[in-house]
């Protein structure tokens, strides 16, 4: 259409003018008529033609690179939208479909997608931490992402902070950048073009997502922005359903965690009860039997019979108030009721009383109790009741897996800031992969596997507690087949002097 109105024209032009110029009649100076020549107003109306068509010829190139431009702008615009619409379509198909995708993981997708789609060059997420108030990059992609990575905005705090707080989208061109945001652009990076938009959740601001065009000759337009602000809707509600899969995910495994416990705990109760009920059954079966002896037979007995009898019905109940007070014991420090009662003795001398609780009993199965001190006091600020159980739990444990005619030893030594009290026997020893488990509760049981005397399975439990109630530590030398050392180290009491500590390393 233009190229003919161009031709009419001329056309017109070209008739008209002959007409009007084909001869041009005025006066001189002297009064006498000029005449103009036809061919030269032809020529003069062909230059006017002339020009006039290049002039039209170039304004017509201008339109048709500007139409150009257009088109590619519309093109890359349509390209633009259909790729953000495709990607907004997979996260609502997500969403419907209760993908379940973590958030790391949908982030990620994110920054990959945006940076392909809108031909950027590095984009990055980051999503505000309530807790701290803060936020932290959770994703980053493409070029120089070193430099988002692991960043940290305060709200208000340069691009990423401004948008969260204003929950306003930023578009920033290199060229003829101004305002408060120009200090932002590092001339390190050679960051051409920006964009920074708030992912929203309603009025709520959840993150923000950066893209960054690097050494590019295009520059983000406002079409992007307007595109990307669309698509950052989506990518809030992506987020926030992943935020909570996450808390729903962590819920779960802390009540899965928590119901491992209590299935542990069943099991532990489960075994405590079918022990101790065996264990407080077998001296209470023994305490009626010689009850009943004694009250059946009371005239045929004789003094001797009578001693012997009653000796077992002490031993018997006292085995059994033992264990009651070690399952006591148990119970009140779970609870956090044991109260220690601390005096300052000399522990060998607790040590021997321990051992001589034991005699009894190391006779009984046919072992040897043998003492191995050091020279020297040491006086510690313990429980005494509490310390002594210790060691006797720890030698009657040596005894029960001792062969017959074997022997226990037990030994006291001074360390520059402890006291160690070990107890060794020859018994089957421990396993490596069972002597981590030994002081667990019921973790005694890894040794009744051999087929050694039976117990209730807490006793070196008791000793690892009442022991670490006295700031010390336990622990198990041990080797399978070579018998097994059990040893306690006791802190030595703060009020000791130097001096008296320089004299016990030295003994």
């Amino acid at each position: 259409m233009l190229w003919c109105v161009a031709f009419l024209l001329l056309l017109a032009l070209a008739v008209t003018v002959p007409l009007l110029y084909w001869t041009v009649v005025g006066s001189g100076r002297d009064g006498s008529p000029i005449h103009v020549d036809a061919p030269l107003v032809l020529a003069g109306v062909a230059g006017m033609v002339l020009v006039f068509c290049l002039y039209t010829a170039l304004k017509q190139r201008e339109l048709e690179q500007m139409r150009v431009a257009l088109a590619h702008e519309e093109r890359e615009k349509e390209d633009v939208r259909a790729r953000l619409s495709e990607l907004s379509a997979l996260f609502q198909v997500s969403t419907s479909l209760n993908l379940h995708l973590p958030l790391d993981a949908i982030l990620e997708i994110i920054v990959r997608r945006v940076v392909a789609t809108l031909r950027a060059q590095q984009a990055s997420i980051m999503i505000f931490n309530p807790e701290v108030s803060l936020l932290e990059t959770r994703a980053s992609f493409g070029l120089e992402s070193e430099f988002a990575r692991h960043a940290r905005k305060k709200l208000g705090e340069g691009i990423a902070g401004w948008v969260a707080q204003r929950k306003e989208s930023v578009l920033l061109n290199a060229e003829g950048a101004s305002g408060p945001f120009v200090r932002h652009f590092k001339s390190n990076r050679n960051i051409t073009s920006a964009l920074s938009l708030p992912l929203k959740v309603g009025d709520r601001c959840v993150g923000v997502l950066n893209v960054n065009r690097i050494n590019h000759p295009d520059t983000f337009k406002e079409h992007h922005r307007e595109i990307l602000c669309l698509f950052a809707e989506h990518v809030g509600t992506a987020i926030e359903r992943a935020e909570r899969m996450d808390r729903l995910g962590e819920r779960n495994r802390e009540l899965e965690a928590a119901n491992q416990r209590l299935n542990e705990i069943n099991r532990l109760k489960d075994v405590f009860l079918s022990t101790a009920s065996h264990e407080l059954k077998t001296p209470l079966t023994s305490v009626i039997a010689y009850a009943e002896l004694l009250d059946d037979h009371e005239q045929r007995l004789d003094d001797r019979q009578r001693i012997e009898f009653v000796g077992r019905l002490r031993g018997e109940a006292h085995r059994l108030l033992v264990l009651i007070e070690e399952i006591l014991d148990l119970s009140r420090i779970e609870s956090g009721k044991l109260v220690l009662r601390r005096v300052r003795l000399d522990i060998a001398a607790l040590v021997r009383t321990a051992i001589q609780t034991s005699a009894p009993l190391a006779q009984k199965y046919g072992v040897r109790l043998r003492e191995q001190f050091e020279a020297g006091a040491f006086m510690l600020t313990v429980d005494e009741v509490k310390v002594r159980q210790v060691i006797v739990n720890l030698i009657i444990n040596a005894l029960k897996f001792s062969p017959a005619d074997g022997e226990v030893v037990v030994g006291l030594a001074g360390e520059p800031d402890a006291v160690r009290i070990e107890v060794s026997d020859r018994g089957p020893g421990v396993a490596p992969e069972d002597s981590a488990h030994i002081f667990e509760l019921f973790g005694q049981g890894l040794r009744q596997s051999s087929g050694q005397r039976e117990g209730l399975g807490i006793g070196l439990h008791l000793v690892k507690r009442l022991t670490e109630l006295h700031g010390g530590h336990v622990g198990v030398n041990s080797t399978p087949g070579g018998g097994s050392t059990f040893w306690i180290r006791l802190p030595l009491a703060d009020s000791d002097s130097t001096e008296a500590r320089s004299d016990r390393i030295a003994a």
